[in-house]
């Protein structure tokens, strides 16, 4: 052999006795590290790690990936059939299909005049679940076919007054409020005594009559008791005017006294020519109005106070009517017009004064009906005198107060 060939062996040798020594330091440095490395074919599927983890461990940014084509997207919720109507029985109704999350066009429902919407539920008497907001939002799960009833709040309406035709307020009036298709006939002042003598007996509206004391209707504040939809839509203030009938009258008398003079002719001194007279007229009363709203009676008190000059008695005589007094009227005259007051007499009183000179105090009071205290132009107090010589007295103070009532048993 020659020397090149065993050259040549001997490197090959040494080749060898170098990788092997190699590869026992590597499998000596992995055991002692505990490194476990196994191909991604040996990692089980649990541990194995995703691009996506892979590239977070890297501190890479991962692009988003599409869905595997076997997922689909979430499917929309069933819809069932939906018949809704209005809980007020003014005959709106409304079918559809709908599922939760809609959001429906209630526009006919949201729309009802004088009324706010508030939801739609399952019962036409009680807010049990709502169903749909007041924003037409479906806001429960429907699971089958329904029927829903639409929820409202009446608006509130304030209603002010004027009274004859002039501010209301001046008479003590304040406004009120009044929910939409309420009976307004449970606020309006009606029966109500204003200004001391008068009472409010009936409303209107822009010279619509509405009511008055003589109804037992119901007034709803409605559109079509108002024949309009404009106030309800464009005003929350609504503008009554009530009307007004007399129904106190009182007169007082006695700036000074008056002397009352004892007269042989009783008729005679009470009409003489400067006979005495204190009246309260008729004039401001409506009698047939009265009438129409069922008053049939006056009451009415005559209050006067007086101081005896001479002992005897003094008397006070009521009419309905004022004596026309002239002092050229014949016998004849004098007896027809004697004959005519007795038509207008309504009553009398004596008072008899305890001692001279003491005021005191007689009243009298009459229940006069309508009907004959209409035929007269008011009331009319005069006075006379009766006892041994003369019986001469002073008229003090006299208060005349008429008061119309309705009496049921007359």
């Amino acid at each position: 052999m020659t020397n090149f060939y065993k050259k040549k062996i001997q490197l090959s040798l040494y080749t060898i006795l170098i990788s092997c020594f190699l590869c026992a330091c590597g499998s000596k440095s992995d055991s002692e590290t505990g490194t476990n490395i196994k191909s991604q074919t040996d990692i089980p599927d649990s541990e194995a790690l995703t691009p996506s983890a892979a590239n977070e461990e890297n501190g890479q940014e991962t692009a988003p990936t599409s869905p595997p084509s076997s997922v689909s997207s979430p499917s929309k919720s069933s819809r069932y059939h939906a018949t809704i109507y209005d809980n007020l029985a003014k005959g709106t109704k409304l079918e559809l299909d709908i599922a939760e999350n809609d959001i429906i066009n209630l526009d006919e429902f949201i729309n009802l005049l004088g009324y706010n919407f508030v939801g739609c539920y399952d019962s036409p008497t009680e807010t049990n679940e709502q169903y749909i907001n007041e924003d037409g939002l479906v806001c429960t799960e429907i699971v089958s076919d329904v029927t829903l009833y639409a929820w409202y709040e009446p608006k509130n309406y304030t209603l002010s007054f004027t009274c004859n035709g002039q501010n209301a307020s001046d008479y003590g009036l304040q406004n009120t409020v009044a929910e939409y298709d309420s009976n307004i006939c449970e606020v309006l002042p009606l029966n109500k005594i204003i200004g001391e003598n008068m009472l409010i007996y009936s409303a209107s509206y822009n010279n619509l009559f509405l009511t008055d004391i003589t109804s037992d209707e119901k007034v709803l504040l409605n559109e079509a008791t108002f024949q309009s939809s404009d106030i309800f839509t464009d005003n929350t203030r609504i503008i009554l005017d009530l009307k007004t009938v007399v129904v106190n009258m009182e007169e007082h008398f006695g700036l000074q006294e008056v002397c009352i003079k004892d007269d042989y002719d009783q008729f005679e001194q009470r009409f003489k020519d400067d006979y005495i007279c204190d009246g309260l007229s008729f004039a401001d009363v409506d009698f047939e109005l009265l009438e129409t709203l069922g008053f049939n009676m006056a009451i009415i008190n005559i209050t006067c106070s007086m101081r005896e000059k001479d002992d005897g008695k003094q008397e006070i005589y009521v009419y309905s009517t004022a004596y026309e007094n002239n002092k050229d009227d014949s016998k004849k005259e004098k007896k027809r017009k004697k004959k005519e007051m007795e038509d207008f007499y309504l009553g009398k009183k004596t008072h008899d004064c305890k001692e001279r000179d003491i005021e005191e105090t007689t009243t009298l009071t009459l229940e006069v009906p309508l009907t004959r205290l209409k035929t007269g132009t008011g009331i009319y107090v005069y006075y006379g005198a009766s006892g041994f010589s003369d019986d001469d007295w002073y008229r003090v103070r006299t208060d005349i107060n008429v008061k119309f009532e309705q009496r049921l048993d007359k």
